[in-house]
């Protein structure tokens, strides 16, 4: 894709209303890591929201386990478009800090 092409459609994804309905989309996982009982939604994050987003991107995604047994995986992405280009390392995470459940 060139590099104007990549510009039109990252406009179009914001003007169009998809970024706010992503967005949207994605908060809406209570995915609270240090409840134990929710861990399951943060797996159904990763595999559901996550993955099928990465991959539609071109990425190769591999689900990691976690060192700590009672916790989610980790998902590691990866993507090269060319072995003489620079590496670019992204970090993200889909846990939140215990909210308020009657207002999610």
């Amino acid at each position: 894709m060139s590099r104007e092409a990549a510009l039109r459609a990252a406009q179009e994804h914001f003007s169009g209303g998809q970024f706010v309905d992503d967005l949207c989309r994605r908060v809406a996982f209570p995915t609270e890591s240090s409840v134990p009982e929710r861990q399951f939604v943060l797996l159904d994050y990763l595999k559901q929201e996550m993955v099928p987003t990465l991959e539609r991107m071109g990425y190769a995604c591999r689900l990691v386990d976690n060192s700590v047994a009672s916790r989610a995986p980790f998902l590691i992405p990866s993507r090269t478009e060319d072995k003489g280009l620079p590496t670019v390392l992204t970090y993200g995470h889909g846990d939140v800090v215990q909210g308020l459940p009657d207002l999610w």
